[in-house]
This record gives C-alpha cells, structure tokens and sequence, in this order.
C-alpha cells in the first residue's frame, strides 16, 4: 500500500473492536446485619449513570435517602439501562438493571453537582441470589424507617397530566386550609370544593391511576414516618399533602360517590407500618393476618412476597402479638408459593389465642375455579386423592392470598361473637393438607341468591317494572310479601329487621367509624336505619307497611345521615343471601350454594359455611353472618343438649 512500507493486501491493519466489559459481579455479603448502600455519582441529562456499592452494618445506617417505584414502569426507549459501577479495582463495569423503571427514577433523581447516597432494592440486592434475598428482605423496614427520605417515582409522564394533577391537589389543599381557618363562610368554600373536583376530578383520577399505587411493597417503603416526595415526570408533590387532601376529601361521601374518587387508594398506604390508636377502628391493624388481607389487591412480582412484604410489621412485634409461630417467621425464597401459603395458615391456627384466633379461616375467600361446587363433589368429579395429589392446589382451609373478594366481615375489632367464649379446638396433619377442627353443626343452605354486586343496593326504584335487590331478596329467597314487621324471626325479632341486618353485616361498621361500642346502641337505631333506606329506595310504593313507613321518616334519624346502604354495600357486594332449612338468614361467600352447612367453629367469631366432601369429610366455604347465632346462640343450644360438638375433617 502507497505511504506504508512493508505492508501489501492483507496485512493492512484494522481498527481493534471495542472493548466490551464484563457485567458487574456482586460480591456476597458475609457478615451477618450487613446491606450494601448505593452513591450515585452527580451527573447532568445524557451522562451516563455511575456510581459504587458500599457494603455497612444494618446498626450503622444513616444519611441514606430509599427509592420506591414500580418494576414494570417503562424506562426510557432507545438506551442501555445500565449504570457503570466502579468495583475494588478502580474499572467501571456495567450493572444491567432488569428493568426500565428504576433507570428512569435514577436519570430524574440524580443531582448535577452532588452525589446521592441511595438505597433500591434492584440495586443493592443481588436479585439472582435466592438465599441473599431471602436474608436482605427482613432488613426492608429498618432501612425505610431510619432513611431521610423516601423517593417515590410514579414514572414518566408522557400525557403531561402530572402538572395539572399536582396543581389541583395544591389548590384542594388550599381550600381545606381556608375551611379551617374560617376564611371564608363553610358553605361557600364548600361550593368552592365541590366546583374544584366537580370540573378535575379526572385529575384525581390519573393520580389514583398510576401504577405505584397498586404495588404491594409500597405498604412498607412509605408506610414509615419518613418524609416523602412524589415525583412523576419533571414535576414533585409532597407526600403529605396529598394524603392530608385525600384525608380531607374522605368525609365528602357523596363528593366521592358522585365522582368515584378513590381516596382510599392513597390513605391505604399512609403510615401503614406505624402502630395506630388501640382504641380507634384502625386497631383491626395489630393483626397480621388482617393487615396480609388488606393488601390482597396489591400486585407483586412475586406472590411469596404477599407474606414476606410485611415481616417488619408492628403487629408481628412479641409487644402486640402473642403468636410466637407468626412472630418466629421469616422468608424463604427457595419455597413455593404454596408452600409459604400452607406455612403461614398453620402458623396462624396453631399458635393464635383470642376472638380472633380463626380469622386465617375468615380470609380464605375462593373463586368457582379453586373450589368445586356441591354437584360435582357428588358425582365425584373432584376425588379426595385427586385433589390432595395435586401440588399447586391449596387445601380449601388455607387463604390464597393471590385472590380478593370483599373484606373480612370478622374483622378484629367486630363484636360478633358466634362461639361465645369457646376456644379453638384443631389439629393439623403434618402435611398440612387436612385440618381437624371441632365445632357444632347448625343447619344446611335451602335456597341462595346469586351474587350481589357493587353498588346496586344504592340503586332506587325508577319508573320500570325491575326490582330493586331488596325487593329481590325478599321475595325470593325470604319468601316474602310485602315489608312490615308482622313477621317474627327464629330469635323473636322481626323477620325485616333481621334481614336488614344481614346484608348489612349487622352494620358493626357503622359503630366502629363513630367511635361507639357497638353493644350499647340500641337495635331501634338500626331498625330506623334500615326503614328509612327502604322508603328512599322505593318512595311511595304500596308494598311498605305504614308502621315501617313511619318509622322511615328522616326525622326519626335526628340529623344523623342513613348509613344502612353504605354498610350494606360494603357487606354484602360479591357475596350471596340465602335461607336455610330453619328459616335463618345468611350472608356468606360468592360460591356459597344450596346444601351448604351452616356450622359455628370453636374459637370463631363468625359462622362458616362448609360443603361435604365424602364420608364426614368437608372443604371450607368461608365466614358469613348469620342472623340469630351472632352472640353465642348455637353454644348456648349446645349446652340445652340441642346441637352436638362434631369434628370436621377440611381438606
């Protein structure tokens, strides 16, 4: 070649290809209460992300802020998401991360002239080390608890909604401000606010509607008392006024309605890991099953993570629980799903004491897919060997926490009391596949609704022929005429008012969110509850007696709003009614059907309803109410010889 002497063809030289380096590697951490930390080095829009893990003592932490975001979050498009860690031997190697949302949170979270000293889960835990992880998890609550500040990415903002979002919940907050401070007379700064979320409530909407509110570890990673900043795209709100204006926003019920704004979304996660009043309708969250219940309709990659989530949380603490089972557990990520499901039903049955021992029982909650119907248990579809054969079915007794149907009726402040002060009597297999457990039989399921759906108690009575869902009811599965109390119950009381109260879960709600103890009000309170839903629900329809007529009228009430729809709604949505062979009226699961057992397990505050699986065999059905067994009826006939103490094998 011409200028390059003793080089022809071939031997022209070429540029060498780039050097490509080898992935970061995760070096273990072999001291027990170690975590690693992330510095993320300062940089401006289009560097690359740099920065180093240090690995510190879990005691020593401090001077850390922790990112929370969504996995599956979009990150953006047309880049490696990566970030280039400087290891021991002063080379950068590339970390990749598995997912787009958390190099998108970190672009937008870096400072341009100071490094950022961070904790992430996708960052500082080796997510392909199964024992690792296993071991790090337990650590989540301290190292949430003791950050600066949690940073929340609620992801990219590419319909530019999150401006205009923020600025309402700004000018709500405003608003409740002036309301408190009386700047301005109530009602027209009420007339403000219901002009404000009338015109934008679609705001409210977009924000509700990002994903982060529906990932489960957010219970924990914002449920501290750590300050907090909520960024989506370029714009940032603080944490505790948008939660201070969905507070507010929570006692304007037909503001809520009217809209379907979702404020409880946002208050579910506020301080959720933060111990509550004993003495306020928040104590349902000292108890680790129902706080595992309440976050069912969260997502998680991974369903082990339904339990292990919350194993920092105050009600696993030896101060509020006394189940040393629950307190001893810890995660296992090398166990399947159902393993860690089976594992913790156990646990919770063998070492619980109190009204609310049984209340693992109370939140198993099937679908007609986990559970087959009295039919096919007869024609023997659905063998004992078949089902306890296959690995990925969980026994009828055990909650599959992947699926949500309504809330636990026997939450662990609800008064009802159905075993009276019987303890549990139980013993599990060591397979844990069956569950012995003692009780009394009451009765079998003779007729049963189909499935209540959200809202239509709230529906009234229009100019058509259709019925409203209590005249359904009434008719058919009661069996009854027209609405009076001339009717008696099986208990004496009137057979209205015990249907009432049936749908309604004996309206125990109601008394918690007043702050009153339920056995002191009067059943004349919910008997005029009840009576004035039924006249504003079907107006003047001759099919109202006049004495209950009477006793609808709103003065009967003295100022006090009706709240027997919005109980009802919340009891019996995505549940059925039924009648049993004795006339009792129940309120129970989706997949209830007729030939069901009404029985009154030891220990449980609430009936359950069972189905026979063989010769004295059963599966589980679930909790429901039952008109007339609610304080301690069936122990009481028990004790007069009429009911036998039975064990019911549940598979």
């Amino acid at each position: 070649m011409d200028g390059v002497p003793g080089l022809k063809g071939d031997d022209v030289p070429t540029s060498p290809p780039p050097r490509t380096l080898p992935s970061y590697q995760y070096r273990p951490i072999t001291i027990n209460n170690h975590i690693r930390v992330f510095t993320l080095d300062a940089g401006v829009p289009g560097d690359p992300l740099r920065g180093t893990l240090q690995t510190v003592q879990i005691d020593s932490l401090n001077n850390h802020e922790v990112i929370s975001y969504v996995w599956a979050e979009p990150g953006p498009p047309n880049c490696e998401w990566e970030i280039l860690m400087l290891d021991d031997d002063d080379t950068e190697y590339p970390l990749k991360l598995k997912t787009g949302g958390i190099f998108a949170a970190l672009q937008r979270l870096r400072l341009p002239r100071k490094k950022r000293r961070i904790w992430a889960d996708q960052i500082c835990v080796n997510q392909d080390d199964l024992d690792e992880r296993s071991k790090q998890v337990r650590f989540m609550n301290i190292i949430y608890k003791k950050a600066d500040r949690v940073l929340v990415w609620l992801g990219l903002d590419e319909k530019r909604e999150a401006g205009l979002a923020f600025d309402l919940i700004h000018r709500l907050h405003g608003i409740f401000q002036s309301i408190v401070s009386n700047d301005k007379s109530h009602v027209g700064l009420v007339k403000d606010l219901e002009q404000e979320v009338g015109e934008n409530h679609r705001r409210l909407h977009h924000i509700t509607g990002r994903k982060w509110f529906t990932r489960g570890w957010v219970v924990q990673e914002i449920g501290t008392q750590a300050p907090a900043t909520l960024f989506w795209g370029d714009e940032e709100i603080d944490w505790g006024m948008l939660y201070g204006v969905c507070e507010r926003l929570a006692g304007y019920h037909h503001l809520r309605k009217a809209y379907d704004i979702r404020t409880s979304t946002i208050k579910f996660f506020f301080q959720r890991f933060i111990e509550p009043d004993k003495n306020s309708y928040h104590a349902n969250r000292f108890n680790f099953i129902y706080e595992l219940h309440r976050a069912r309709t969260l997502h998680f990659t991974d369903d082990r993570d339904r339990i292990f989530a919350f194993l920092g949380h105050y009600s696993l603490q030896p101060t509020y629980c006394t189940n040393h089972e629950l307190v001893s557990l810890k995660a296992d990520y090398e166990i399947s799903v159902e393993q860690v499901y089976k594992d913790i039903a156990r646990r919770a049955l063998q070492g619980s004491e109190g009204d609310s021992a049984l209340i693992s029982l109370a939140a198993v909650q099937h679908t007609s897919k986990s559970l087959p119907s009295n039919q096919e248990t007869k024609d023997q579809i659905f063998s004992q060997q078949t089902w306890l054969s296959d690995v990925s079915k969980l026994p009828s007794w055990v909650p599959d926490w992947r699926n949500y149907q309504g809330f636990i009726l026997s939450e662990p402040i609800n008064p009802h009391r159905a075993h009276g002060v019987s303890v549990p009597k139980l013993e599990i297999s060591g397979d844990t596949a069956v569950l012995q457990i003692h009780g009394l039989e009451v009765d079998e399921i003779e007729a049963c609704s189909r499935v209540l759906v959200n809202k239509e108690v709230y529906r009234i009575k229009g100019n058509g022929d259709q019925d409203t869902v209590v005249e359904y009811l009434w008719r058919e599965i009661c069996g009854k005429g027209r609405f009076d109390l001339d009717d008696p119950y099986l208990n004496g009381d009137e057979a209205f008012f015990a249907f009432m109260q049936t749908l309604s879960n004996g309206c125990v709600q109601a008394a918690g969110r007043e702050g009153k103890m339920y056995l002191d009000i009067d059943d004349s309170v919910w008997l005029k509850q009840a009576a004035t839903y039924l006249v504003n629900t079907l107006g003047e329809s001759d099919m109202i007696s006049l004495r209950l007529r009477s006793l609808g009228r709103r003065d009967q009430l003295n100022g006090v709003e009706e709240e027997w729809s919005r109980m009802a709604n919340g009891a019996s949505k995505n549940r059925k009614f039924a009648r049993t062979s004795k006339g009792y009226y129940v309120l129970g699961p989706a997949v209830m059907e007729k030939g069901d057992l009404v029985c009154v397990l030891f220990g449980g505050k609430m009936p359950f309803c069972i189905r026979p699986f063989g010769e004295q065999r059963y599966l589980l059905v679930g909790e429901c109410y039952v008109h007339g067994l609610m304080k301690g009826e069936a122990m009481d006939m028990a004790s007069d010889g009429k009911l036998f103490e039975r064990t019911f094998e549940l598979f």
